[in-house]
């Protein structure tokens, strides 16, 4: 029988507990979170095995804490020492790329499926094998010029979920994916997301992968641009349903004297930051085309 290697803290224990405190708790208001947060305890040094998700030597480390403070989703804790709750944590990497560690305890773990996911999502050293991209897996529709995926009349639209700081849930994602097939629009093949659905007419992901978790996901999907009734609709009604933060983004072409449509189409109502992206490439992929 396989011995267990997580085990959660109890309320005792969490009194003793360090206040190493990370962005992830400021960020969420409250630097006391950590005793509301079910902290697993691998017990590596009990087993031979090597866990399926990463973790930290408990005969290695030496309770510095260091690696506290570079884990983006707040994964890890420091009791009398330094622990992986492998539920918060999405495989990133940056724990054990930082080097922060002294005694070299932060171990990579056994990742199968579907926790194999976080990894992909969320470590920009790995590649998604559908897309052949690196990091979250598209070069997104930022990158228009050279990749021509939507033309004039047309708008590129992504939801983020997850950054800054929280990260995201699949199950957010499918509920991303689900709202914009109830008004008709699919996400773009050449995103990641899209080897991940299911159910093409409602959205639906695989759903083993829904309690996995990312630092960041990226969804695209390619809209015409007497839609913006539709998007906004879209947008006030997954603020009620998504449960990690979110950001909504816009891409267009430039009107031919270079102005943004972005206010022609929205309004000058809608509240914006003061500066947008402008995205200049070589245009290599539509240099003889009618822009």
């Amino acid at each position: 029988m396989r011995p267990v290697n997580c085990a959660r803290t109890g309320v005792s224990a969490l009194r003793k507990i360090k206040m190493n405190f990370n962005r992830r708790d400021f960020f969420k208001g409250s630097a006391t979170a950590v005793a509301g947060t079910a902290i697993a305890s691998c017990r590596n040094a009990q087993s031979s095995e090597i866990p399926e998700h990463r973790w930290i030597d408990q005969n290695l480390c030496v309770g510095c804490g260091n690696c506290i403070s570079v884990c983006p989703m707040g994964a890890i804790r420091l009791q009398e020492k330094s622990q992986i709750d492998p539920n918060e944590c999405a495989e990133c990497g940056v724990c054990f790329r930082s080097r922060v560690c002294p005694k070299n305890a932060i171990k990579e773990g056994n990742l199968k499926y579907p926790r194999t996911l976080r990894e992909t999502f969320s470590n920009p050293m790995t590649g998604h094998k559908s897309t052949g991209v690196a990091g979250r897996g598209t070069e997104e529709i930022k990158t228009n010029d050279t990749t021509n995926r939507y033309g004039p009349g047309m708008m590129g639209i992504y939801v983020e979920l997850g950054r800054p700081v929280l990260g995201a849930r699949f199950k957010d994602v499918e509920r991303v994916v689900k709202k914009l097939r109830q008004y008709g629009y699919s996400v773009i093949a050449d995103n990641p997301v899209a080897e991940l659905i299911v159910d093409p007419q409602t959205g639906a992901l695989k759903p083993e992968i829904l309690n996995e978790k990312a630092i960041s996901v990226l969804v695209e999907f390619l809209l015409p641009r007497n839609a913006v009734p539709a998007v906004q609709k879209i947008i006030q009604e997954l603020s009620l349903e998504i449960e990690t933060v979110f950001s909504l983004s816009v891409a267009l072409r430039a009107l031919p004297d270079g102005r943004s449509p972005f206010r022609d189409l929205f309004g000058e109502e809608i509240f914006s930051l003061p500066n947008g992206k402008v995205n200049l490439g070589l245009a290599e992929g539509i240099a003889e085309k009618e822009i």
